[in-house]
C-alpha cells in the first residue's frame, strides 16, 4: 500500500513528465532526470535560489510552494510567479562576465516544500548526445514556451488593475487550486502584497479590488485561503460595474503601470543558500 508521501510524489512526477513531453524531450531523458533527483526539503521563508548563483542545480517543485522574484536594485526584488507542484524553477538565465550561467531570478519557500533537484551539467550531457532533429524540436518548443511567458507579461501590462488581478487569481486557481461545493479554494496563502507585486499596482488598490470582488460575489475569504466562487469569469471579462476612475482615486503608494520596479519588496536574508515556467 502506497503512502501519501508516496502517492504525492508520482502524482507531482507524472505533472513533470507532462511539462517536459511538451519540451519535445526524449522519454528515457525525463526517466533517467527523475531517477537521479536528490530531495531537499526547505522551511517557511527559506532561500532556495540567489540571484547571480552558478550551483548548475535545476529543481522540481514536489510539495508546497515557492516565490519566484526578479530582484530589481538596491537590495528590493518583485514577485514574478507563485510555482507549485509539478512546476520546474530555478534554471539559469543568463552567461555573466565570467561565461558561467548564472541565475536572473531568485527563489524563496512560501511554505513548507521539498524540491527534487537535478544537475543542469547532468542534463546538457544528455542532450549533447541527441540526434540533430530531436534538439531542433527541443528548441522549438522552447521557443514556443518563452514566446508564451512573454505574451501573458505583454498582456498584463495593457490591462487595467481589475483585469490583471483577474487573470492571475485565475492562473492560481489553475495550477494551485482545489474545487469545493463553493468554487476553488487557493490552497496557498496569498497576501495583498503579494498580488500587487505580480500585477504591478499598489497594495491599497488591490485591497480595494479584492473588496469589490467579494461584494460582486466572485471571491470570498475562507480564513486565510480566498475561494473563487462558482460566478468566477475564467473568460477574464471586465466588469462593467467597476468605472476606471473609481479605481485611479485609490492612492498610490506603487505605480499603476506595470513595469520593471514598479513594485518591489526588500529581499529577505537567506536561510539556506543553495528555479518558473511562466
Amino acid at each position: 500500500m502506497k503512502t501519501n508521501l508516496a502517492a504525492q510524489r508520482e502524482e507531482v512526477f507524472a505533472t513533470l513528465r507532462a511539462s517536459l513531453s511538451r519540451l519535445n524531450l526524449p522519454t528515457d531523458l525525463v526517466e533517467e532526470l527523475i531517477e537521479r533527483h536528490i530531495a531537499v526539503a526547505f522551511e517557511k521563508g527559506a532561500l532556495v535560489f540567489c540571484e547571480g548563483n552558478t550551483d548548475g542545480m535545476l529543481a522540481c517543485i514536489l510539495s508546497g510552494y515557492v516565490n519566484v522574484y526578479c530582484p530589481v536594485g538596491d537590495g528590493n526584488r518583485t514577485l514574478v510567479r507563485m510555482a507549485g507542484p509539478g512546476e520546474i524553477i530555478g534554471y539559469p538565465d543568463y552567461v555573466d562576465e565570467k561565461g558561467r550561467h548564472a541565475r536572473l531570478f531568485e527563489a524563496q519557500a512560501a511554505s513548507k516544500c521539498t524540491l527534487a533537484l537535478f544537475s543542469y551539467e547532468h542534463v546538457t550531457r544528455m542532450l549533447t548526445g541527441l540526434p540533430v532533429d530531436a534538439l531542433i524540436s527541443i528548441l522549438a518548443a522552447l521557443n514556443t514556451f518563452w514566446s508564451g511567458n512573454l505574451r501573458f507579461f505583454t498582456v498584463l501590462l495593457n490591462l487595467p488593475c481589475w483585469d490583471r488581478l483577474t487573470i492571475v487569481l485565475s492562473d492560481l486557481a489553475k495550477r494551485a487550486g482545489v474545487r469545493d461545493s463553493e468554487g476553488i479554494i487557493l490552497i496557498p496563502e496569498v497576501l495583498h502584497e503579494d498580488l500587487a507585486e505580480m500585477i504591478g499596482c499598489s497594495r491599497p488598490m488591490v485591497t480595494q479590488l479584492i473588496a469589490q470582488m467579494v461584494e460582486s460575489g466572485l471571491l470570498t475569504r475562507r480564513g486565510k485561503q480566498y475561494v473563487l466562487l462558482k460566478n468566477w469569469d475564467f473568460n477574464q471579462n471586465r466588469s462593467p460595474q467597476k468605472p476606471t476612475r473609481r479605481l485611479q482615486a485609490v492612492p498610490q503608494g506603487r505605480s499603476s503601470t506595470f513595469a520593471p520596479g514598479s513594485s518591489r519588496r526588500t529581499a529577505v536574508a537567506s536561510s539556506h543558500p543553495v528555479m518558473a515556467e511562466r
